[in-house]
């Protein structure tokens, strides 16, 4: 595999800012770049500003493959759409988030132009994962359906065999406004901060998750805390927003009855006001390891690099928590990049790695259609 023509390949992807609900242009791009090499492409509108890239080989009911093409906002990456090359990594918003894993699946594709006979596989390259999950929702209306899918996201090498749940809520503390210079109470930014530090103790101790083969700790993000109006006034209203990534055994809807009971009581012993509102929440999954389809991509894994594979968990939500839920799709997560850099000012992938997957998913589909190279 030629590293030049794969590194700019992902220079012309990341170069394309596709902000979740504005990613026309880099589905146009990797419409036109499918239709290059000779698939049929159906676009599937999900938005004015956005569309699903899909295309099947034979009935496409074997394996789908699946990849975002959203990314987050820049925050605090500079110059984040100037893809820059140190090295062997690809630096720039949404390499490792996860157009990295989409150039492996363009690989695979190109690739399976000279396989006879034809496999009975799906690609579907989606919009607005990082959103609302609207271009996966899309996929299923339209009846996108399969044995098995496997999501390019970034793991590490590590297949994954299951999601995360996860939950989003908002914590509202109220008070009572006054003078900035008085003696008075009531200050909500300090009755929430005081309140938070126990209550994510007691979350991380309730949610904890250990006799399991995949054992995992809860992932609390207080990913915002605004309150008042400045210094000379006492604020009456303060809030925080929280994400929690919990075991995949652990459901949304019986994290929420956690998180509530635990509003109450630590809320009512502060002697304070706390409310809970809820945004966002999704049921994770773990696949049983008899599945044939994870059997066949673990030994894809050791042939291809001669390591034995690891499997584990995909802390986070990804659409194959809806695929699954909703569609009845199985879903492997395993793809380039390591999760951590995702969103981050230092968002990078490694073209060796997007390769190796590439190479993997090759096997991969060789040993489904029962044929070897």
């Amino acid at each position: 595999m030629d590293s030049d023509r794969v590194l700019e390949l992902l220079e012309r992807l990341v170069a394309v800012p596709s902000l979740s609900g504005h990613e026309e242009k880099v589905c146009d791009l990797v419409a036109e770049h499918v239709e290059s090499l000779g698939f049929v492409v159906e676009r599937q509108e999900v938005y004015k500003t956005g569309y699903n890239v899909v295309t099947k080989l034979g009935d496409g009911c074997d394996v789908l493959f699946c990849g975002h093409l959203d990314v987050v906002p820049e925050y605090d990456m500079a110059d984040a759409f100037r893809p820059r090359v140190v090295g062997d990594k690809l630096y720039g918003r949404g390499a490792c988030d996860m157009k990295g894993g989409v150039v492996s699946l363009l690989l695979l594709l190109e690739s399976l132009r000279q396989m006879e006979p034809e496999p009975n596989v799906s690609f579907a390259f989606v919009v607005d994962e990082e959103m609302y999950g609207r271009g996966a929702a899309e996929l299923l209306r339209r009846g996108m359906r399969a044995e098995m899918c496997v999501i390019t996201e970034p793991t590490s090498g590590v297949i994954c065999v299951g999601n995360a749940s996860c939950m989003e809520f908002r914590l509202t503390a109220s008070g009572k406004s006054g003078h900035g210079a008085s003696r008075a109470g009531g200050n909500a930014v300090k009755s929430l901060m005081g309140f938070y530090e126990v209550f994510e103790r007691g979350l991380m101790k309730e949610l904890d998750v250990r006799g399991s083969d995949f054992p995992m700790s809860p992932i609390i993000n207080l990913g915002k805390f605004e309150g008042g109006y400045g210094g000379w006034v006492i604020p009456s209203k303060a809030y925080c927003e929280v994400l929690v990534h919990m075991h995949p055994s652990i459901s949304y809807r019986d994290g929420l009855d956690t998180v509530r009971r635990l509003v109450e009581e630590i809320a009512e012993e502060l002697g304070i006001v706390v409310e809970l509102t809820m945004l966002h929440g999704c049921d994770g999954y773990i696949l049983p390891q008899t599945n044939q389809h994870l059997h066949k991509l673990k030994q894809a894994y050791s042939m291809e690099t001669g390591q034995k594979p690891k499997t584990g968990l995909i802390e986070s939500e990804t659409d194959g928590n809806a695929l699954y839920h909703k569609g009845g799709i199985p879903c492997i997560v395993y793809g380039p990049g390591d999760i951590t850099y995702a969103h981050s000012s230092q968002e990078h992938v490694s073209i060796k790695d997007v390769i190796e997957c590439y190479r993997v998913l090759r096997r991969f589909i060789n040993m489904v259609s029962g044929l070897r190279k």
